[in-house]
């Protein structure tokens, strides 16, 4: 009988220890730790052991809940926190049952590329990364790999810890161009920017500013050099590349730069006053100048460095009447020669070995009284239209030319402006046009056109002190068509082109 009483016992101590370990149990499954058990300390629980009384066990339910971000930027038409003109990504996220994984986070343009990375890449592989963390990303575009103009779409994903993944798409819209970055040239001296051209072989950019050549990094935008040409009797006037030569040729009679070591070298010899520049099609090594107060051109052999002779064309200058070729366009083999002159206005086509003009296309519109006048203009890269910046006519614009026809067939008018110099993109889509103003007091702006559906996409205020002359002149494109420089004063203006 004895012994059946301590079973007894045990049974009940056994049983008033369970519900209490069972109660600890429950408190610690609501999250409210409670650490003391009572008169319960560990021989009882080593009892519960003992008797083979088994714990309650924890469940923590599964996270099934997505990251959350906020995008800061881009949106709608903010896209630039920093001021550089290109893009900043920038977005807060946090996870309210676990962490962000930051490996996770990806972003890629839905609209494409102008770069190596495609749609489908993560842009954190080819942007500039600042941050990347549990708390967010920010995130810098970089001109290697450029978003297009008008509306994108950057689709943005990261997940948690627990791989719940968040996915959303930011939209918003990017102006076609902008005021990239101005470049101090380091020219003191008197005078403005009139040409500019980039040399694909080297690219550097060179642009004629007074007496000086400036020389600029095309990729880092660095200027490397001004360099001051001392024998020169008047302003610098257009650059010309010749790949494979080491010898750019510019304009004021015909001067000689060494861009290797970037000085002067002795100019052409016989070589006058000249302004438009152009290689022939038919033999590299002849370079045709178009002169000032003759209104001829001429015919430099690169090879001797010499003024060899000139196109026999009628109606010349005179000392009384000076006449200026102010550019020059050539056709492949050499078929087809065009030019400007001041006096003459339009455009005149010629048989470059004969000398005869072929056509006298006027550009100044019905209503104008003679043939207009153009300064600049720039053939396309499939030679099937020249593209010609209208500075006196009506309307003033820029007027497309066919090549077979000889006549225009395209006008767009910037009537509000007197355009000055005119460059094409490499792709052939984009035009630059520089301009001045009409009127006093009302500023014009330069302009960049969509060739493929003749419309102005951007255009770029020019402003200045009151009272002050700006002169915007020379332009060139960058081989990646993504900037364009433009001489501008005493320096030099780098514009973006979102293609």
């Amino acid at each position: 009988m004895p012994e059946r009483k301590r079973d007894q016992s045990a049974i009940r101590l056994t049983s008033d220890a369970h519900a209490a370990y069972g109660g600890f149990m429950r408190t610690l499954h609501g999250v409210s730790f409670t650490y003391g058990l009572g008169l319960l300390g560990l021989p009882s629980l080593l009892l519960l052991s003992a008797t083979g009384c088994h714990a309650e066990r924890i469940i923590v339910p599964p996270d099934t809940t997505a990251p959350r971000f906020q995008v800061l930027a881009p949106v709608d038409t903010l896209y630039d926190l920093d001021g550089d003109k290109l893009v900043d990504v920038r977005i807060e996220w946090a996870d309210s049952s676990g962490a962000i994984d930051p490996a996770s986070a990806r972003v890629r343009s839905l609209d494409g590329i102008n770069g190596p990375a495609t749609a489908s890449d993560n842009l954190l592989a080819f942007w500039h990364v600042e941050r990347l963390d549990s708390a967010g990303l920010v995130l810098h575009e970089t001109i290697e790999n450029l978003l297009h103009g008008g509306a994108n779409r950057l689709e943005v994903s990261v997940a948690d810890t627990a791989g719940n993944t968040t996915t959303d798409t930011i939209s918003f819209t990017l102006p076609h161009g902008a005021l990239f970055k101005t470049l101090a040239s380091g020219v003191t001296t008197a005078g403005h920017g009139i040409g500019a051209t980039v040399c694909p072989d080297d690219h550097r950019a060179y642009v004629t500013v007074g007496r000086s050549l400036v020389v600029i990094d095309a990729d880092s935008l660095r200027v490397l050099a001004a360099v001051r040409n001392t024998t020169a009797s008047d302003d610098l006037y257009t650059p010309q590349c010749v790949l494979g030569d080491p010898v750019l040729y510019v304009t004021e009679r015909v001067e000689r730069f060494d861009r290797p070591s970037m000085q002067w070298l002795p100019r052409v010899t016989g070589s006058f006053g000249a302004t438009g520049i152009a290689q022939s099609r038919a033999d590299p090594n002849i370079l045709y100048v178009g002169e000032t107060y003759t209104g001829g051109i001429a015919l430099i052999d690169r090879a001797q460095a010499a003024r060899i002779g000139s196109i026999p064309l009628p109606g010349q200058g005179s000392p009384e009447n000076p006449e200026y070729v102010f550019d020059i366009a050539v056709l492949p083999g050499d078929s087809k020669i065009y030019f400007t002159r001041y006096l003459d206005g339009g455009v005149l086509v010629a048989n470059p070995r004969t000398g005869t003009i072929l056509k006298h296309i006027g550009v100044g519109g019905p209503d104008w009284p003679d043939s207009g006048r153009t300064d600049a203009f720039v053939l396309s890269h499939d030679d099937r239209s020249l593209y010609v910046a209208v500075l006196d006519g009506d309307p003033r614009g820029v007027v497309e030319i066919n090549t077979q026809t000889d006549a225009a067939v395209r006008l767009l008018p910037l009537p509000f402006y007197v355009p000055q110099e005119i460059a094409l993109s490499p792709s052939g889509r984009r035009l630059f046009v520089t301009t001045q103003d009409r009127w006093v007091n009302f500023p014009s702006q330069n302009v960049l056109i969509d060739v493929v559906n003749w419309r102005v996409l951007a255009e770029f205020p020019r402003p200045r002190a009151e009272g002050a002359i700006r002169w915007d002149g020379g332009v060139a494109f960058h081989p990646n068509g993504k900037l364009v420089f433009v001489g501008r004063d005493r320096m030099i203006d780098v514009y973006l082109s979102r293609e």
